[in-house]
């Protein structure tokens, strides 16, 4: 709880932290709590504000009220009422942010995820079929790539349509923490329970519970929450009263659980519990052709909040963009195309001059290579690339081809069978490609119909991530 000594200082204090609740005294030096509530409302805050004063005049309430005071309360009060009232207070503003995602996701459905590309589209298919039905989804992907985006739109059209939709962020809680806001806790359950206090599991009930960043979930909360999902009951912290709930759970994670399973840090019965409704978002660098539509769609969400004249990105533009490897995927795609807005936001379109200070020379000169291959067959291009990229990773594993195809993203029989197609042995040398051409020639598809690529898109080697583009 943070406290402010008067109006000023709790003005400062909320420009610098975020606030479920303000409890604000009317009488204060300075400014008076009819001030600080007008400057809120002149900010647009949608903090909400519960008034304290001595008057007990129904003028003074209804003007508090008319400034945006949510509540009213006498002096002298009881400190039990006031508990009572700001356990309401804040179940509603909750209620109310779960009704705007609701009717925000369901105005736009499926339309909110941007992109057209075989890999969204197979997600989509997916996330439709699990709308259906009730069964328990994980969401995998990457950071940035839209699983609580997703999750929603399974929600707003699912059976659970007019019921909350609650989500949680493993990774934001602390571990120590995570039992007891999951499942809620009882009064002097610990020191600092000196309250009741409800859990999101049953803050769900009826509706969905998102665990966002399940792997980041404690060993030891993960058993109580495997309870759950098998008995649809628990037990809050320092409670022997059994509590009944009807939740569907959407799983999210960045981590791969089947390697979390095998190192002892992840349930496995709780994660064959979960993985009933698989559903993999695809990064961005595999589906590029998507970034235009992206593109388009961020210059007019941020456009206009920002004042930008911005209308279009240069086609040169956006194959540079088309060419970067995205590691922070359509997020930090959305930063890149908003920082380029507020840098240049009198430009009418985006050129190539534009991106020096975002996109690094080394990703821009990657495409610059290209003439290497022009007038080879499709065949003997697509050889020659795979012919490289197999030595170099037989020359960092050491010719250790178990390793060297670790590095591929492939086994050992595809690469022996590899080798021996390309006539490689182990201490063959080749003329070295540069760094960049074999990065543009992977990332913008020189050759799409390519079996060989399309099957192998995982094959190549990992790299430091590039500098110059990162989500801040």
């Amino acid at each position: 709880m943070l406290e402010a000594e008067d109006g000023a200082s709790a003005l400062d204090l909320l420009d610098k932290t975020h606030v479920d609740l303000v409890i604000l005294d009317l009488m204060m030096h300075g400014m008076s709590g009819i001030d600080v509530l007008a400057e809120l409302q002149a900010r647009s805050s949608d903090v909400p504000v519960v008034v304290v004063s001595g008057n007990s005049g129904i003028d003074i309430a209804v003007e508090a009220m008319k400034h945006g005071a949510i509540d009213y309360i006498v002096k002298p009060f009881d400190v039990d009422a006031i508990s009572l009232v700001v356990q309401r207070v804040l179940k509603e503003q909750q209620q109310e942010q779960a009704l705007n995602v609701l009717r925000e996701t369901e105005a736009r459905g499926f339309d909110s995820i941007i992109g057209q590309s075989p890999a969204l589209n197979r997600a989509l298919d997916l996330a439709r079929k699990a709308m259906r039905v009730d069964s328990t989804v994980l969401i995998t992907g990457e950071s940035g790539t839209g699983k609580d985006l997703l999750a929603r739109c399974i929600h707003s059209g699912g059976t659970r349509a007019s019921e909350s939709f609650i989500p949680v962020s493993c990774c934001a809680i602390p571990q120590h923490l995570v039992e007891s806001e999951l499942f809620g806790y009882e009064k002097g359950a610990f020191t600092g329970a000196i309250e009741k206090h409800i859990g999101k599991v049953k803050v769900a009930d009826k509706g969905i519970l998102f665990l966002d960043e399940i792997g980041e979930m404690p060993f030891d909360a993960q058993s109580k929450l495997l309870r759950v999902l098998q008995e649809e009951h628990f037990y809050p912290v320092g409670s022997t009263k059994m509590i009944e709930v009807d939740v569907r759970f959407i799983c999210a994670t960045n981590r791969d659980l089947k390697t979390q399973v095998e190192k002892g840090k992840f349930r496995e019965d709780l994660y064959y519990r979960i993985n009933v409704l698989p559903i993999e978002m695809p990064p961005l660098r595999q589906r590029r052709e998507d970034i235009a539509m992206l593109v388009d769609f961020f210059i007019h969400k941020h456009a206009q909040r920002i004042n930008a004249n911005v209308k279009r990105f240069n086609p040169d533009v956006l194959a540079s963009l088309a060419s970067y490897e995205w590691p922070g995927n359509v997020r930090e795609l959305e930063n890149i195309v908003e920082r380029l807005l507020v840098h240049h936001c009198d430009a009418t379109e985006i050129t190539t001059r534009h991106l020096d200070d975002i996109i690094p020379a080394a990703e821009k000169s990657a495409q610059m290579g290209l003439a290497e291959f022009e007038g080879l067959p499709m065949d003997d291009a697509v050889a020659r690339l795979e012919r490289h990229l197999i030595l170099r990773a037989l020359k960092r594993a050491n010719n250790v081809q178990s390793c060297a195809a670790e590095l591929l993203g492939t086994t050992r029989r595809i690469l022996k069978y590899k080798m021996d197609q390309l006539n490689i042995e182990t201490q063959e040398q080749d003329r070295e490609i540069s760094p960049p051409l074999i990065k543009s020639l992977w990332k913008v598809d020189v050759f799409p119909y390519s079996p060989v690529i399309a099957r192998n898109d995982s094959m190549r080697l990992p790299e430091a991530p590039a500098p110059g583009i990162h989500l801040q």
